[in-house]
Formats: C-alpha cells, structure tokens, sequence
C-alpha cells in the first residue's frame, strides 16, 4: 500500500512526501508506473517550491490574479528573476544572508535556489510523464536510471524545502549594505564590521498570532561592549 494522500494540501513538502512514497514502492525503479507517479509527484514539488520563492519575493498574499499570471514553470522562472535579479544577484543575496546568518549563529539549513538547477529538474521529471517513458521502461537500465535521477531530485527538493527559504531585506540602509556587497564593492569583513557597529539581532515570527521570539545570539552595538 501506497503511503500517499488522496486529497492535495498547500504544505510545502506536500509534493515532496507524495513523490517519495512513491519512489519508495517504485522497487528501484523495477514498478516502472510508481516512476511515472512519484515524477509526476516530484514535478509539483518543483512548482511548489518556485512559488514558495515567489510569494516571499513578492512580499504579499498571492491573489487569483497571480495563479492565472503561472501556469508554466518558466512563467514562475521569469517572475523570480524580475524580482530577485539574475543567478549571480540571487547567490550574492544569499551569501550575504549567510554572513549575517552566521554572526547571528544561526544554526539552521540555508540553501541558495538554483533557477536553471529547478528548471532542469521539472525537464527530467516531465521526461517521466510522457509515454516514451512507459515504452523505454522496458529496458532494466531505463528503470535503474529513473530511479536514480529521481532520488537525487527528491534529496535536492529536500534539502531546499527544510532551509530557511527566500529572507526578503526591508530597512533601507541594510539593503545599501547588501547591494554593496553583491556588487563587489565591499568584502565580507567589512559586513562583519558594519554589523559589529551598529548591533542586529533576529526574531522569528510563527504564523497563526503567536508572539515573536528571538533566534540566534544578539549582536550588540559595539558602543554598548563593555559597559
């Protein structure tokens, strides 16, 4: 029996869950039909996931509108990179959230979304939902090979889904500092020393009401050490 749900839900690792069940009964790629199910499966994670990126980048509730806007992935590709900036914007961005991730010891996955990596996986997993996959099944090598491709899909997914996702940079002088550094203009040293300076600490807000906590340690203005 087949551990997946009969009914869709709007959780992030939905998707993820379903493909994985899938791929787990699939016998290393031996039940052929459980390759086309968890690819299918493992195709709406990557969806999912783009969306995930988004929203965050879009910094509002998403409306009808904006699910008509996405019906294809390279339609989610595209507005990503008109709010993000290009690849090399999107890894400088997260690079420097991983500075200030780590001089606020922040011990939690951080993973840099990989536009053109996600693209190549929907390609592969859309591979798997066309009859040619059935006909080429018959091979043991096409069914080892499925398997294999779909598994490391499944653990990149994974990995993406448990990070921290897309943090959106609102206060304006912080924003200057991060374009500094994504632009070369200025070395993860002088972050650290301008963070040292004026102090920055982190809170999490939970959904649902509950109240904000802090996370990580608190960096205190560097006129405030030693008092």
């Amino acid at each position: 029996m087949v551990d997946v749900s009969t009914r869709h839900t709007t959780a992030l690792g939905h998707h993820l869950r379903q493909g994985m069940a899938w791929l787990a009964v699939s016998e290393g790629g031996e039940n052929s039909a459980a390759i086309s199910y968890a690819a299918l499966e493992l195709r709406f994670a990557v969806e999912r996931l783009a969306i995930h990126y988004w929203a965050a980048l879009l910094d509002r509730e998403l409306e009808e509108k904006d699910l008509r806007d996405i019906r294809s992935f390279k339609n989610i590709e595209n507005r990503i990179y008109e709010l993000g900036g290009h690849q090399k914007e999107i890894d400088g961005h997260f690079e420097f959230m991983r500075i200030v991730n780590d001089a606020l010891k922040i011990d939690a996955p951080f993973e840099t979304p990989k536009m053109g990596k996600l693209s190549n996986n929907w390609h592969s997993c859309s591979e798997y939902c066309h009859v040619a996959w059935p006909l080429a099944s018959m091979a043991p090598e096409a069914r080892n090979g499925a398997f294999a491709d779909l598994t490391e899909i499944s653990s990149s997914l994974s990995r993406h889904i448990k990070s921290l996702g897309w943090p959106i940079v609102k206060d304006a002088a912080f924003a200057d500092l991060r374009n500094k550094f994504v632009n070369g203009e200025i070395s993860s040293h002088e972050v650290i020393q301008y963070l040292s300076k004026i102090g920055i600490y982190a809170v999490e807000t939970p959904p649902g009401g509950a109240p904000a906590k802090f996370v990580g340690t608190v960096l205190p203005p560097q006129s405030e050490v030693g008092q």
